[in-house]
């Protein structure tokens, strides 16, 4: 991946640079400091919410047509048969591109204010790249911190054991919320693994 990983990192410095400008155009709005992290907070949240919809309703949607197949397999399906490839390490402009511009649209119509629109779409941001590390983590790192451990063995669960559940990847609130949580209990195996033992 040596030679390709700028590459891969194109969406991080796209959307560093845009939250970046956005705040220095908004910068003289007049917002406090607490509301400015009130807007932040939010949009993280608001993050958590959005990998929890896409992932679940979108990504694991059982589409009908080949061409509706072939679309998601090449979006999302395909990490599932090859969860430890790095050839997509942030989602690609083409898928997220559109999602962050109506978010921030909306987040522009509903609070009337360029500078709230832009505090949420850094929060939001925020929580994407935090996402995108902690699934990185997920197949490739050995967590130390138990928290991280916890949030690694969740989401190899919904790899491996339970695909229709568990979408949470930077939290399962939204599980929580939405009926699909299931605790971690048991020991992860991996049924490639499995299989490959059994024949042994």
């Amino acid at each position: 991946m040596a030679h390709t990983g700028w590459k891969h990192l194109t969406p991080a410095y796209f959307y560093t640079a845009l939250v970046a400008c956005l705040i220095v155009i908004t910068s003289g709005e007049g917002f406090s400091w607490r509301q400015d992290f009130l807007l932040i907070g939010f949009g993280v949240l608001s993050w958590t919410l959005i990998e929890y919809a896409v992932h679940r309703f979108v990504f694991h949607y059982s589409a009908r047509s080949k061409f509706g197949r072939k679309l998601l397999y090449a979006a999302h399906l395909s990490h599932h048969d090859y969860p430890r490839a790095t050839n997509h390490l942030f989602a690609s402009l083409l898928l997220s591109l559109p999602i962050a511009t109506v978010y921030f649209l909306l987040a522009w119509i509903v609070t009337g204010s360029l500078h709230a629109a832009s505090y949420l779409f850094a929060g939001l941001t925020a929580g994407y790249f935090c996402y995108e590390w902690l699934h990185f983590q997920a197949h490739h790192r050995r967590p130390r911190v138990r928290l991280f451990k916890y949030l690694k063995k969740y989401h190899l669960l919904h790899h491996h054991d339970t695909p229709g559940l568990r979408f949470g990847v930077t939290s399962p609130l939204f599980d929580m919320l939405f009926g699909t949580f299931r605790p971690v209990m048991k020991p992860l195996v991996c049924h490639k693994k499995a299989q490959k033992a059994q024949r042994l």
